[in-house]
């Protein structure tokens, strides 16, 4: 089990904790919570060594193995299956060793054994089957590490910790870079991980399906919660109510004691009585009401204008160059709508929001706008793109030129960036906080149709909270693609799924969709199944041909190999009786059958290796 005892942690001079006191016991799944910047991360710094606590003490079961995701990944030109593989060291090792081993009969023998007990024989396999779960086709696997963006390289890296032995994952934001068929996936696959898991997730609805208990860094404290993030919630809030009914309690017994003082300290026949209850104020205390997890509230800005149609697709066919991602696609945006997009990674909910953005123009059909619509779209390139050496406020500056200061400085300050964080580069800022000012100069523009793309990533739960209100008060139009259930539920009233190629209303919930999809990647496996039976069957066919071709040319071989050792003896006769005639006439049969020698050889090593390859 993991047994930490009064664990304190400092990051420079601030405080993370001082009192982290808990056990964790193998087989449980333990969701880490709690605000920004209050040692979340720093605490798996401490479990893996890259970080030195304090004091206190934190112990685990000697030789338990800690799988991590890596914070990047080089640039290799390894596959992405090669790649992965590399992540079981153990297997790695064995494999070298076997190679070195191929002139020793007993050492390989016993190699071979642990090889196979370790799962040697399905290393490939269970890395293919990973990546396969994670959005990487069987073409991908195959590609080189340094031809995929940073998201992907990232799943690389999950794919790594997920394959590695392990007795205990951690895993800090998972779900991040992942779209919603590849967070079911990953959701199913921790459920039957049988090693300890302790995971930082800012996705309530993967905390809720995933993990068993939860522990909340707090006020320098560390209180482990036995139940899931919505289990741990209810604790929480009964718990404040308690403690806040409790501390007005106390309150309201000081003010007795203290009036009773106050009104007989003077008087010697109540002094003793006054001084007692003195003695009691000193000794009355109470415990802090816990603090609120929300930091700020965030308020979308009303449009200056609401047309009742705002955007309008028809027939409308987009793509990139010559390659075709949507057809046909039917879709009117009417003031206060809130549509969710769902649909597999790679089935076009990104080309499909590039398209009503108007980055992306129709190469059929029509797109059509009312006059008066404002379209405000966020995606992750720009966060990406944020200058890092600029401030907020010249971020601000260049997108509404002309406004003064204190104006700039009263709409940062709505998005949680004022004093010295609207003043200093947004470089050394963390990605949620990249977020939030992203949104705010988006928002700036005061939209009516307000177009959201993976808007949650790096945003913590209070900000996801934060957002799907101000999303519900908004009274324009919202169109929205996220991995965030939670969000995708409490924000939208109607969904459109995209598959293959096609835009069309979806009636179920996100539930249904979950089965959908499920029913899809099980599509998926048996056609996969039945085209590797298919391909297997045409694998035995064209086998026995080249068996049977080599064994008809190795007949033939020797056919030709007698006929011309015959040839070779009637020249040696002929020469003997010098007849000129018959030996020119020899000589060109010779030359002829030579060639017809070399031509069948040829044909029968060219079978040969065809055949051996099969069998390699």
């Amino acid at each position: 089990m993991i047994r930490t005892h009064n664990l304190a942690l400092r990051r420079g001079d601030k405080l993370l904790f001082s009192d982290a006191t808990f056990t964790i016991f193998p087989g449980q799944k333990v969701a880490v919570v709690g605000r920004n910047g209050c040692g979340k991360s720093s605490l798996f710094g401490v479990f893996l060594d890259s970080l030195e606590s304090d004091s206190g003490e934190l112990v685990f079961p000697q030789g338990w193995r800690i799988a991590s995701v890596a914070q990047s990944v080089p640039d290799s030109a390894d596959s992405a299956l090669q790649f992965v593989m590399q992540a079981d060291r153990e297997l790695l090792s064995l494999e070298e060793r076997m190679a070195g081993a191929s002139d020793d009969g007993h050492e390989l023998a016993d190699l071979v054994h642990l090889f196979e007990a370790a799962g040697g024989y399905t290393w490939e396999a269970r890395a293919a089957r990973l990546l396969d779960g994670l959005g990487f086709s069987h073409l991908d696997q195959a590609r080189c590490v340094r031809e995929f963006s940073g998201g992907w390289r990232m799943r690389l890296a999950l794919a790594r910790a997920l394959l590695a032995p392990s007795d205990l994952l951690l895993l800090d934001e998972p779900t991040n870079h992942l779209d919603l068929d590849t967070l079911l996936w990953l959701e199913e696959w921790l459920k039957r991980y049988p090693g300890t898991l302790l995971t930082i997730s800012h996705d309530r609805e993967f905390l809720d399906s995933v993990c068993t208990h939860t522990l909340h860094l707090d006020g320098e404290k560390a209180t482990l919660y036995q139940g899931n993030y919505s289990s741990f919630a209810r604790q929480r809030e009964e718990r404040r109510v308690l403690m806040a009914s409790q501390a007005a309690a106390v309150t309201r017994r000081r003010a007795e004691l203290q009036a009773f003082v106050d009104r007989f300290k003077a008087k010697a026949s109540k002094a003793r009585q006054a001084q007692s209850r003195v003695k009691m104020l000193e000794r009355l205390e109470s415990a802090p009401v816990p603090a609120e997890e929300r930091e700020f509230d965030l308020a979308l800005p009303d449009p200056d204008k609401l047309p009742s149609t705002l955007l309008a697709l028809s027939d409308a066919a987009t793509g990139y160059g010559e390659r075709k991602v949507l057809e046909g696609v039917k879709l009117t945006i009417g003031l206060g709508e809130r549509i969710g997009l769902l649909g597999r990674n790679g089935a076009g909910k990104s080309t499909l929001m590039k398209l009503l953005a108007g980055v992306l123009q129709p190469t059929s059909g029509e797109r059509t706008t009312a006059r008066d619509t404002v379209i405000s779209y966020f995606a992750q390139h720009h966060i990406e793109d944020l200058d890092p050496a600029a401030t907020p406020m010249e971020l601000l500056r260049d997108e509404a030129p002309g406004t003064n200061e204190q104006v700039r400085r009263n709409w940062l300050g709505r998005f949680a960036y004022s004093g010295d964080l609207a003043t200093t580069p947004v470089g050394p800022r963390s990605g949620g906080e990249k977020a939030r000012l992203a949104l705010a100069l988006l928002l700036w523009r005061k939209p009516n149709l307000l177009l959201l793309d993976e808007p949650t990533n790096h945003l913590d739960l209070a900000m996801r909270q934060a957002l799907a209100e101000a999303i519900a008060e908004f009274p324009g139009a919202v169109v929205l693609v996220s991995h965030d259930r939670a969000l995708l539920s409490a924000s939208c009233e109607q969904f459109y799924r995209v598959h293959d190629g096609v835009v069309e209303p979806y009636s179920g919930d996100l539930d249904d969709y979950a089965v959908w999809l499920s029913q899809q990647r099980s599509v998926a496996k048996a056609e996969a199944s039945a085209s590797a039976k298919s391909n297997a069957a045409e694998r035995r066919e064209r086998q026995k041909q080249l068996q049977s071709d080599v064994r008809r040319l190795e007949t033939e071989l020797a056919k030709q190999q007698r006929e011309l050792a015959a040839l070779d003896a009637e020249l040696a006769l002929a020469s003997q009786t010098c007849d000129s005639t018959k030996l020119v006439s020899l000589g060109t049969r010779q030359k002829a059958k030579r060639e017809k020698l070399n031509a069948v050889e040829e044909s029968w090593l060219e079978a040969a290796g065809a055949l051996e390859a099969f069998g390699s």
